[in-house]
């Protein structure tokens, strides 16, 4: 016996039910679905010297020594950061809603783990291992001329014995970097859970004195090997915390 097809207002009148109800399961998850509200900071320091002492301030010059004997004075620092994501350890992306922009932090003038807001966003509630951070050109309008329109700009000099060298770095390069953060706090994920009755704190933070180590400035550095160092360094020493004060090393 063959069977016969069902009409096509039968075959709708079916699914009608089936759509219904995974509309309906869908309504209910986002309903059920926790959310809360991610406030994102940005900071920057430098390392500590064998004594714990971060490098020095002389009216707004950075001033330490590197670790290949060289006494460096940074007259200015910019780090340009365009954006940022908070990545669910599922892969899922909440980008990050700045207040102002691109948000261009001149290093040499705010004192080492001052922060500043940054943004924020609403994600869902779980676990979270990873950041993304896009760095690029700042706009125009810099106090300092030669710095529009760059992603990282460091200008200062470097004294060694006899030797003085003055150096200006600059790169107008826009990349972006994963940050991990799945062993944020207590060797676990960053976690929203679903009753936050406040926003959580993020912050972002970056060493200005990695820029400077193992640099030789005796060598000089090329265009393509000072772009590298910086998308080197802000990979390699870029980090996060939870909250706005740094945690103690």
């Amino acid at each position: 016996m063959t069977r016969k097809r069902p009409p096509a207002f039968a075959a709708a009148a079916l699914l009608v039910p089936a759509l219904a109800f995974s509309s309906g399961c869908d309504f209910l998850d986002q309903l059920t679905q926790k959310t809360a509200v991610v406030d994102v900071f940005a900071t920057s320091h430098g390392e500590p010297d064998e004594m714990g002492n971060l490098p020095n301030r002389n009216s707004g010059q950075l001033v330490f020594v590197n670790d290949m004997g060289w006494e460096v004075f940074v007259n200015d620092a910019i780090v340009t950061t365009e954006g940022v994501t908070l990545k669910s350890c599922d892969g899922e992306g909440f980008a990050v809603e700045f207040y102002w922009g691109a948000f261009a932090e001149e290093i040499s003038s705010i004192p080492d783990f001052d922060v500043t807001g940054l943004g924020g966003v609403r994600a869902d509630s779980g676990e979270y291992c990873d950041l993304k951070v896009e760095f690029g050109p700042s706009a125009e309008g810099m106090d300092i001329a030669d710095a529009n329109g760059t992603t990282v700009y460091l200008a200062g000099s470097a004294v060694k014995g006899d030797t003085h060298v003055d150096f200006v770095w600059k790169t107008d390069v826009a990349f972006d970097i994963n940050v991990d953060i799945s062993k944020i706090k207590d060797n676990r994920p960053f976690n929203i859970s679903d009753n936050e009755a406040v926003s959580k704190k993020l912050t972002v933070a970056k060493s200005y004195t990695a820029f400077f180590t193992g640099i030789d400035f005796d060598l000089e550095l090329s265009q393509a090997d000072i772009d590298a160092l910086i998308v080197d360094t802000l990979k390699t020493s870029t980090m996060a915390y939870v909250g706005t004060v740094a945690p103690k090393p």
